[in-house]
């Protein structure tokens, strides 16, 4: 299993470093003009009633796509997850994070968001990134083994079940995402911190830039081998998706309010922030992010 894992973490990087190097370098005039300082309020109105429905409706594409894999019973299921959408394990493996759970991420998604975000290379090329309904990025499982081990990358603890979802992009200051068949609010979205997932356990070592507020810059990464010595990867916008036990209308936030998630730490949970400055429009919830 180690050996299976470390060469797709290094199928992963190789990925990387080819997608970046394709990318031509983008002149710091042509980079300024990327970056709009507000989005029409047009653009993202989205009302109480229509923000659940939008939730709800997400919730039936998402689960209707997994259909049985919504629990992982053993590597069959985990192969067919990856057939299904590329969602497998990444730089955190099999480790389950408490008040998180364990992140399946689509890997070829997930290299595109890295690969967009290397000062020089191709930081400023996107002026705003966009989701798509029942597409997520990452899928959020938890065990339910009874004597699960939670802090082994290599080793699964089967079975798994479902817990969550989230949507990624490339982070764009106040530019939230463009929501394809998904109505939230702006302060829905929060981000991942820029940093290390540091060998050898893939603990997050978070390295946030210099800002005048939390989430002002972009959090782009250099061109350079990380310190520590791990898998680097720049702040990237997070909206993540909770289902409630018997419910119909998921929840969002940066952790799982809706059941109790045992895990490890590893710096995974207090690395989802939300920004303290302005976020496009649109109502603010406190109870999200505690503005």
């Amino acid at each position: 299993m180690a050996l299976k894992f470390s060469a797709l973490l290094r199928g992963a990087l190789a990925v990387a470093a080819l997608t970046a190097a394709t990318v031509p370098p983008l002149a710091a005039a042509d980079a300024d003009t990327m970056t709009p300082d507000v989005v029409p309020v047009s653009d993202r109105q989205c009302a109480p009633g229509e923000r659940a429905a939008s939730l709800a409706a997400d919730q039936q594409r998402v689960l209707a796509r997994l259909g049985h894999l919504r629990v992982l019973n053993g590597m069959d299921d985990v192969v067919q997850l990856a057939a299904l959408g590329g969602w497998g394990p990444d730089s955190h493996g099999w480790v389950q994070y408490h008040d998180v759970g364990v992140g399946l991420l689509n890997l070829p998604r997930s290299l595109d968001i890295i690969a967009r975000g290397i000062d020089g290379v191709t930081a400023g090329t996107t002026a705003r990134d966009s989701v798509v309904s029942g597409e997520p990025t990452g899928l959020f499982y938890r065990s339910l083994a009874p004597n699960p081990v939670y802090d082994d990358a290599y080793m699964p603890s089967f079975p798994y079940e479902l817990v969550g979802w989230f949507y990624g992009a490339v982070y764009t200051p106040g530019i939230t995402p463009i929501e394809n068949g998904l109505c939230v609010y702006p302060t829905d979205w929060g981000f991942h911190e820029r940093g290390v997932h540091a060998f050898p356990n893939f603990d997050m070592v978070m390295q946030p830039p210099p800002e005048p507020w939390m989430g002002a810059d972009p959090g782009t990464i250099p061109p350079a081998l990380p310190n520590p010595p791990g898998l680097v990867h720049p702040r990237a916008w997070d909206l993540h998706i909770w289902l409630v036990p018997g419910g119909d209308t998921p929840i969002t936030g940066g952790l799982d309010t809706a059941q109790t998630i045992a895990g490890h730490d590893g710096g995974i949970p207090e690395s989802f922030p939300y920004p303290q400055g302005p976020t496009a429009v649109g109502p603010d919830l406190p109870e999200h992010h505690g503005h």
